[in-house]
């Protein structure tokens, strides 16, 4: 008995090596890889797209056509080499609506074509320019440094804006504004001087701002006597961006493709002097 037990356990032990050994054989190593390290990003823009201001956050990696990632802007990504070839394209990223939660590629950049080859586990480190696609519309860009502005006090507001000229609220240029409320001012909001036919039915409509503040505003739409609010931007000390995507407010009133651009400030008791600086708007579709 225990002579069949010790053959059994033979046999058994001899094809478990058996199997695992040729497993082994079998086994392939990982693709090789080199590194790109993204130290800065610039936007190259044309004289009829305004400045190239951003807030590219994230680059999405794709190589041989495949998603490998959303890497943060200076974070090393891994290229793969499948049989010796390395296509490469990245996309840049945006925080949409300014939310650090609901990352998405910003489309209307064209994205990056690379055809770069390394030493495995080599890092390149390079800078980025983007450039927005030739299909998008412009349909209003404001940078306040020409004379005249195409942004205006609403009917309703308490008070109206003031323009500062190279001075440390000045963004980019030589000019931005600032609007706000004290006193016993209850509205502050201002609106674009035209307006502007947006496509209904599509969420590739986008408000591009930078601004700073030390209160809430309100962007929204008007059309038809009433006001869809697209979103609330909390205060920021210091300069920002933010991409603010406008379609749902657009298409609370489907009736006309007819919209104007609202920016509001209600009184808040809290904040004795509330402000917002504004600078390089731009209302953008596809």
């Amino acid at each position: 008995m225990n002579f069949k037990v010790s053959l059994l356990y033979k046999i058994i032990l001899f094809f478990s090596l058996s199997f695992f050994f040729s497993c082994k054989k079998q086994y392939k190593p990982a693709n090789e890889a080199f590194f790109i390290t993204c130290k800065e990003v610039k936007i190259l823009t044309e004289p009829n797209q305004g400045y190239g201001s951003h807030k590219i956050t994230d680059l999405w990696l794709y190589t041989n056509g495949f998603f490998r990632g959303a890497y943060p802007v200076g974070s090393k990504m891994p290229i793969m080499i499948e049989n010796g070839k390395a296509k490469i394209d990245i996309f840049p990223g945006i925080m949409n609506n300014g939310i650090g939660t609901t990352r998405n590629t910003w489309i209307f950049y064209e994205p990056l074509k690379l055809d770069t080859l390394a030493n495995s586990g080599d890092n390149i480190i390079r800078n980025f320019s983007f450039k927005y696609k030739s299909s998008v519309v412009f349909h209003w860009i404001e940078n306040f440094e020409l004379p005249g502005f195409s942004l205006i006090k609403s009917s309703i507001s308490d008070t109206t804006y003031k323009v500062h000229t190279n001075n440390e609220h000045v963004f980019e240029g030589s000019k931005s504004i600032e609007f706000g409320l004290s006193g016993n001012a209850f509205r502050a909001q201002l609106e674009s001087a035209a307006t502007y036919s947006l496509p209904l039915s599509n969420g590739n409509v986008y408000l591009e701002v930078d601004y700073k503040c030390n209160t809430d505003f309100i962007v929204g739409v008007y059309s038809n006597g009433f006001t869809s609010e697209a979103i609330t931007v909390t205060k920021k000390e210091n300069w920002n961006k933010i991409y603010i995507q406008l379609a749902n407010a657009i298409n609370i009133d489907n009736t006309t493709s007819m919209k104007k651009i609202i920016f509001r400030i209600d009184r808040n008791t809290d904040i004795p002097n509330q402000f917002v600086f504004l600078d390089n708007i731009k209302l953008v579709s596809l």
